[in-house]
């Protein structure tokens, strides 16, 4: 089992206040499974009191397994994720690519916005009995083990939409240049409304939504550190002006950028 050398911290709300009360840790996935997830993560905690979390999620199906045998996947949430954590526990997740968990399903992923579902309605007796193999596993890297022998039987041989959806957004999300829809859609060589009707099909969301949660994600990391211009910071994430950003920023998580620094250096 590889170490993930993604260590971003990306939608965690306040994460310096996050890891003082749990871990995170992300595996690599192994062939053929890299071709439609990202990582494998778990965060686990032990606590005297209740602590809330709040992520701002990615696009990104998500299946996640804890301790008490409960498994739910989770497809592209477009409104903020809150947890309370206590006692002692832990959850381990996969976080599917953009566009990669379409290759599990039959279904078309906008189907899965915003939803909520359990294993054993998804997958049935088959799921059912993953979940309870992971929960009694003695060790992370046998549940991981488990659940790329779950998934690995189950991947196409041949490439598919869906991973070259990933690429796209994985390879053109990060330039903040692009903006709008019509962008990705001259980057992939097809027409705005094809792309979004793949992007429906496929990630669950649409590629303009994909773009503006990147794009904010991008702004909560830089609020970490010490910023002269937010004018400038702005600009350069593609917002229309600094009013726009501190707008956004605040909705999603919590405080303007200036504050949000604040709260992260104490």
């Amino acid at each position: 089992m590889r170490r993930s050398a993604d260590e971003t911290t990306k939608g965690i709300v306040r994460p310096n206040e996050a890891f003082r009360h749990f871990t995170l840790d992300r595996w690599d996935p192994e062939p053929p499974l890299d071709r439609f997830v990202e990582f494998y993560w778990k965060t686990a905690w032990e606590l005297d009191e209740p602590f809330v979390q709040n992520v701002v999620p990615p696009p990104a199906v998500n299946l996640v397994f804890e301790p008490d045998g409960t498994a739910i996947l989770s497809g592209v949430m477009r409104t903020i994720f809150e947890r309370e954590l206590e006692g002692r526990a832990w959850a381990l997740g996969v976080k599917f690519r953009p566009g990669g968990f379409r290759a599990f399903s039959d279904r078309s992923m906008s189907e899965l916005t915003d939803e909520r579902i359990d294993i054993d309605d998804f997958f049935g007796p088959e799921g059912r009995a993953l979940a309870d193999a992971v929960a009694d596993a003695a060790d992370d890297e046998t549940r991981v083990a488990l659940i790329h022998g779950f998934f690995a039987p189950l991947a196409p041989a041949d490439p598919t939409v869906g991973e070259e959806l990933s690429a796209l957004v994985e390879t053109t999300a990060p330039d903040h240049r692009v903006t709008k829809a019509a962008d990705l859609a001259a980057h992939m060589g097809v027409s705005t409304r094809t792309l979004q009707r793949l992007f429906s099909e496929h990630v669950g969301v649409g590629p303009k939504w994909v773009l503006d949660r990147h794009r904010l994600q991008t702004a909560a990391e830089r609020a970490r550190q010490p910023v002269e211009s937010w004018a400038d910071v702005a600009r350069e994430l593609g917002y229309a002006d600094q009013a726009h950003l501190t707008a956004a920023l605040t909705a999603h998580f919590g405080t303007p950028p200036a504050a949000y620094a604040k709260l992260e250096s104490e």
